[in-house]
């Protein structure tokens, strides 16, 4: 019998940096970086941690987001995001 849900996810919370980056994208730019955004929900640790520092760093070809995940990774606080 199938599962009667999808994998499980961390909440992502916006810092107001990161939403006024968000506000000023393109609607193609805001469509890269959320699949890139689901990608964190599913496993923030997809990125790398920041030498000496709490923030996590993404990056893919196009894009780069700065993000705070919590110990056990159940919220994760993106505080800025690039896409190029």
């Amino acid at each position: 019998m199938p599962p009667k849900h999808g994998p499980w996810r961390a909440h992502i919370v916006l810092h107001d940096v990161a939403e006024r980056q968000i506000e000023a994208m393109s609607d193609a730019d805001r469509e890269v970086l959320d699949a890139a955004i689901v990608r964190l929900s599913l496993d923030h640790r997809v990125g790398t941690r920041v030498e000496g520092k709490l923030e996590w760093e993404y990056r893919d070809d196009r894009i780069r987001i700065v993000y705070i995940p919590t110990v056990v990774g159940t919220i994760i606080l993106v505080a800025y995001v690039e896409v190029d």
